[in-house]
């Protein structure tokens, strides 16, 4: 019986077995009843970091983490989301901003966007410029969050300032072309989805233990790259993929006039036929 697509040649699955027992072997090593425990713990361990250092490294080992957790939700769950990254960069803002003060500004600017996606496409502009246009509007959304913040004394306001703008602009386009291409339904639940993921990831690493434990095992980033691999090749089941909605399938202007130009000269076809 084959397990797994059978993607994965031998020395594959070599290279696999060893972003497991590697890092195991490294964890072991510092168990404090070895000889090697001082040393391994000093090469490999990340705890005698400062405190400032440890909150900035926290973001990096949350990627990873945040990577393998969207593979799980994608893949074995069979959850769809807004693409594999805007998860993972939502969580970073969202350690920065906070998670409810992220959520209600993400869903401000996502509703803004939806907004003025439509006039802006309606400029015909090119996609750098569409986008750049975007860009610019997050930007002054951003600003106009920090004036109000200063107006009405409110201070969670302010740290919409801290919310990267580019994952804003991916997240509202992202949105706004699924609400196009698949209908508000699927637009909802995906959106909804991709923030409740980064939102785990997030709640994750608040957890001191959670972070402490990164911290003094770094060499988890490797496994974690092992499970991405695992999950894709055996445990790509979907198990859950009957609760997406179904997709509503449009057909752009461009298209209908596509779709009308053959039709019609499948009938002249057969007029010259007949």
């Amino acid at each position: 019986m084959k397990l797994g697509k059978g993607n994965l040649s031998s020395r594959h699955k070599i290279v696999l077995a060893t972003l497991f027992i590697g890092p195991l072997l490294v964890a072991v090593g510092k168990w404090a009843v070895l000889p090697t425990s001082e040393f391994f713990t000093r090469t490999f361990s990340l705890a005698d970091l400062s405190t400032d250092m440890q909150h900035r490294v926290t973001y990096v080992l949350s990627v990873p983490f945040g990577a393998a957790l969207v593979v799980f939700f994608r893949l074995f769950l069979g959850i769809r989301l807004l693409g594999p990254f805007r998860s993972i960069l939502i969580a970073v803002a969202f350690q920065i901003t906070g998670i409810l003060p992220g959520l209600f500004f993400l869903a401000a600017v996502i509703g803004i966007v939806v907004v003025i996606r439509g006039p802006i496409k309606a400029l015909r502009l090119p996609y750098f410029a569409r986008v750049s246009v975007l860009l610019s509007a997050v930007a002054l959304i951003m600003l106009a969050a920090l004036l109000a913040s200063t107006w009405l004394g409110v201070a969670s306001l302010g740290r919409a300032a801290y919310f990267p703008i580019v994952v804003l602009c991916l997240m509202g386009e992202g949105f706004a072309r699924t609400l196009s291409k698949e209908g508000m339904r699927s637009a909802l639940w995906r959106g909804t989805m991709t923030a409740l993921v980064a939102v785990l990831i997030t709640f994750l690493f608040q957890i001191n233990g959670f972070q402490a434990l990164f911290l003094h095992f770094p060499e988890l980033l490797i496994v974690e790259t092992g499970c991405i691999v695992v999950i894709a090749e055996f445990f790509d089941l979907r198990l859950l993929a009957w609760l997406n909605p179904p997709v509503a399938v449009r057909i752009s202007s461009h298209g209908a006039r596509k779709k009308g130009k053959k039709f019609a000269a499948q009938k002249t076809g057969r007029l010259r036929e007949l």
